[in-house]
């Protein structure tokens, strides 16, 4: 009979790195943020080299912790593990967490359906995340819901409500990005703006349009500015909206896109038409994602940091659970003008 490899310890892991075996249990319980960068390396080599592998029951019942957090996407798509947005801000958030130890539990809901996700329902996570839709009046619903769960939340573009304590909101700029592309075209001769939104509604493109209609404003009478509801914010539903519109009210300067595949949605129906992009209509989109380089015309947009937010987003979750609160209670990242040649 073969004997049983006896497993490493963590007393073994300190004496190999010449560190004490608390900053050996801060490492491999994912308290990153106690120590330097070249500890941390020089920790996680040792613990490689010698096959150090947790004892996971042990260390959950010792720390009260389930190594797991959920993440919820409002969401009345089915597909909405397609939206690149979403896709983004999971990757960094997933990356992250798989890093440092932790499992992700993800659910897609309804409105509808809040009720019934299992993630509300079972008490299997350290923490909630979200990346909310709907109106204020769902939103706010759904927050009081989280609420009752009595665990640590991450909301994703959105505010955290004041009714959520133990919360954390992280979102991009989208105001200020709205206000950036409306004064590049109106700078560039736009008077007349339109911008395509999906029938649901997003917190960042309600942000986007108060920063659209805030710098309208300031311009003077002559700038004009609309919306258009463009359903799923499929390529179909878009480029349908827009000939509905265009039928009815004429061509306007610019189409802007409330993100970038309603963007390249216009472009693409500009162009089967044979007009000029940006001669005889100008076109923005909204996050900057690679695949706006594809498109030729090259999109005007604005670039989004949506990896990094779900990057921090989770460092930020880790720290309140390693500390008990958090440290802040709203982190807002910077976006940036993007310029192509569609406007």
């Amino acid at each position: 009979m073969v004997a049983k490899r006896a497993r490493t310890t963590l007393s073994q892991i300190a004496t190999a790195a010449n560190v004490s075996v608390t900053t050996a249990s801060n490492v491999a319980n994912g308290r990153l943020e106690l120590m330097s960068a070249a500890t941390r390396e020089r920790v996680e080599t040792i613990m490689r080299d010698l096959n150090y592998r947790p004892n996971e029951g042990a260390r959950s019942l010792r720390l009260s912790q389930r190594r797991s957090i959920g993440l919820i996407i409002v969401d009345d798509s089915p597909r909405f593990l397609a939206d690149p947005m979403n896709t983004n801000i999971l990757a960094g958030f997933s990356n992250y967490l798989s890093v440092n130890g932790f499992a992700l539990l993800l659910c897609g809901i309804h409105h509808a359906t809040i009720d019934d996700a299992h993630l509300l329902r079972r008490d299997q996570t350290d923490a909630l995340c979200v990346i909310p839709s709907g109106s204020a009046t769902e939103r706010r619903r759904l927050y009081r819901r989280l609420k009752e769960t009595e665990q640590p939340i991450l909301i994703f573009q959105d505010d955290r409500p004041s009714f959520l304590p133990d919360a954390l909101s992280v979102r991009q700029n989208d105001r200020l990005a709205g206000e950036r592309i409306a004064e590049r075209v109106i700078q560039r001769g736009a008077r007349h703006l339109v911008l395509l939104v999906p029938s649901q509604h997003w917190p960042a493109v309600t942000e986007r349009q108060l920063g659209i209609d805030h710098v309208v404003q300031a311009s003077g009478p002559d700038v004009r500015f609309e919306t258009v509801v463009c359903g799923s914010e499929s390529v179909a539903d878009t480029q349908t909206a827009i000939s509905r519109y265009v039928d009815r009210e004429g061509l306007p300067d610019v189409f802007m896109g409330g993100n970038d595949q309603m963007g390249i949605a216009a472009l693409t129906w500009a162009l089967d038409r044979h007009l000029s992009v940006p001669a005889d209509v100008r076109v923005t989109g909204f996050n900057g994602f690679e695949f706006t380089q594809y498109v030729r015309p090259r999109l005007t947009t604005v670039t989004s940091p949506a990896y990094e937010m779900g990057k921090q987003g989770a460092a930020l979750l880790l720290k309140r659970l390693a500390r008990g609160q958090f440290d802040e209670r709203q982190l807002v990242l910077d976006v940036e003008l993007q310029p192509g040649d569609s406007d």
